[in-house]
């Protein structure tokens, strides 16, 4: 990891999107449904959001866990993923992507928040 990157910090769209350019080039890792659509992890993000409002859920789901797996600490995607779990009804599910969220994310309280409600 490069010294500019701490986990449980977020950083800037241009970094994000360097770290989304050398994922989709790299053989065997998480790439982009459709290589070449998405040129940066806000244009997965928009993807990902019209899907689940279109109640794709399943093809929704693929691309967060894509934007998790660039940004670990994406509070956007391990929101938007957990409201999918929660509609879905997949507890389990939900509750361990709101422990990685805790661990990963910066300003967790919601998540604690949630993850309390759900136990």
């Amino acid at each position: 990891m490069s010294e500019e990157r701490k986990i449980g910090e977020n950083f800037d769209e241009k970094t994000a999107g360097d770290i989304f350019d050398k994922l989709r080039n790299v053989e065997g890792k998480i790439k982009p449904k459709k290589d070449g659509k998405f040129k940066n992890i806000s244009d997965l993000m928009n993807e990902a959001n019209y899907l689940k409002d279109l109640g794709k859920f399943d093809e929704a789901i693929d691309l967060y866990k894509q934007i998790i797996f660039a940004l670990p600490d994406s509070q956007k995607a391990y929101e938007a993923l957990s409201d999918i779990y929660q509609k879905q009804g997949d507890v389990d599910s939900e509750r361990d992507l709101l422990k990685k969220a805790i661990a990963n994310c910066k300003n967790s309280d919601n998540f604690k928040n949630r993850l309390n409600e759900i136990n």
